[in-house]
């Protein structure tokens, strides 16, 4: 299986990422988890890279789901 990946491969990673990201701020709102605010912050810079990524090739953000500010979400 060394295909290329596709642009709806792409699409469907970043989304299965974002609702990751997501379930970890819903669980991650203990302060005082430092594992919980790690995970946190790893899905961040995760998207965060993604998003400058497609930012510099000209992708329309919105079409990845990555229209969002992303520190004010995640971090």
């Amino acid at each position: 299986m060394n295909e290329p990946l596709s642009e709806d491969a792409l699409k469907y990673i970043i989304g299965r990422l974002i609702r990751n990201a997501n379930e970890a701020v819903a669980e991650g709102e203990d302060k005082s988890d430092i594992f919980k605010q790690g995970r946190k912050l790893a899905y961040y810079e995760m998207l965060d890279i993604l998003k400058s990524e497609l930012d510099v090739r000209e992708q329309d953000l919105k079409e990845f789901g990555l229209d969002i500010n992303l520190e004010h979400k995640y971090i």
